[in-house]
């Protein structure tokens, strides 16, 4: 998150409260085009996209959606009564504030909300073909002359901080995210004769895969005497022929909520389902309905909890290696 906060100020302020930099994206701004274009069909992207998440996530549709409404109403208001644009170059023609760009805003947002919904394996399965798709609206808006660069630049990197943020990932991205908005503003000072359209819609798809690999996973290295995924160990057994009780991380949506099972058989319950023949997850929403009581714990990566049904069997507590 604090990544790609430093880099939505550092665009705003480069390229906006500057007179460089407002000097640059006015030379390379393309004359405004009134004619209609796919891109204004965000309304239509919204909807669609609100509907695949709630489709997928159900119960724990809230926090995509509070990502994909919450980043275009706040877009909407940043750019029209808090951030403002200082007149730094007489010569400019359009001199009234566009940073960041709802459209782009809308386009990441429904693509970024959707890979948050679906199960983390699937998150660069949505988010490829996403960044792809958003990409294409950044460019879009620029050439047509809607948009700067930094408008589209800003509009990515306000949804990824605010993705990162109710994910709870603090400090997701501490690399990527600025240096694209660095290496993006250094290209558009140093070479406002390029193609702005073209390198809007780069920088915005490589928002959105960052964001999409950084949710996948990709790139965790996994403890010397566990799986990547494995987070508890409780009990004994763990991966032995016995497999009396343990756990393992499993993805629901955008969060990993894991629940033990003693035997594997005959604990289930409605609100749960086998996994791995001896973990089970409970059901959307559910989490507070442990079987049998039991032990709810922090632990793992900082942001995930797991709640663990002992069944009151005080010989189900953590082992040495539990984490």
């Amino acid at each position: 998150m604090a990544g790609s906060l430093v880099g939505f100020l550092f665009t705003y302020f480069a390229l906006v409260w500057t007179s460089f930099g407002q000097k640059a994206e006015n030379a390379a701004l393309p004359e405004l085009s009134l004619q209609r274009s796919w891109a204004s069909d965000v309304d239509m992207v919204i909807i669609v996209a609100a509907v695949l998440v709630i489709l997928i996530a159900r119960k724990k549709a809230f926090p995509p959606l509070l990502v994909l409404g919450g980043s275009v109403l706040l877009a909407q208001m940043l750019k029209l009564y808090v951030l403002v644009r200082p007149a730094l170059d007489e010569d400019a023609v359009l001199v009234h504030n566009s940073f960041p760009s709802g459209h782009t805003t809308a386009a990441v947002g429904s693509v970024i909300a959707v890979t948050m919904a679906v199960p983390k394996r699937f998150a660069l399965l949505v988010a490829v073909p996403g960044a792809l798709g958003a990409g294409a609206v950044a460019a879009e808006t620029v050439s047509l002359g809607w948009h700067r660069f930094s408008d589209t630049l800003g509009a990515a990197l306000l949804v990824s901080t605010l993705a990162f943020l109710v994910l709870r990932k603090w400090t997701a991205g501490l690399v990527v995210p600025p240096a694209i908005a660095a290496g993006g503003v250094w290209l558009m000072v140093t070479y406002p004769q390029a193609t702005p359209s073209t390198l809007a819609g780069v920088v915005t798809a490589g928002v959105v895969l960052h964001f999409g690999w950084a949710v996948s996973g990709s790139g965790r290295r996994g403890d010397r005497n566990h799986s990547p995924d494995s987070l508890v160990v409780v009990g004994g057994d763990q991966f032995g022929d016995g497999v009396q009780s343990g756990v393992r991380s499993v993805p629901v949506g955008a969060e990993h909520h894991l629940v033990t099972v003693h035997g594997a058989e005959g604990h289930q319950t409605q609100h749960t389902r086998r996994v791995h023949g001896f973990a089970a997850v409970l059901a959307d929403g559910d989490r507070h309905r442990l079987v049998g009581g039991g032990l709810r714990q922090q632990c793992g990566r900082s942001g995930v909890q797991s709640d663990l049904a002992g069944h009151g069997d005080p010989s189900l507590g953590h082992d040495g290696s539990s984490r």
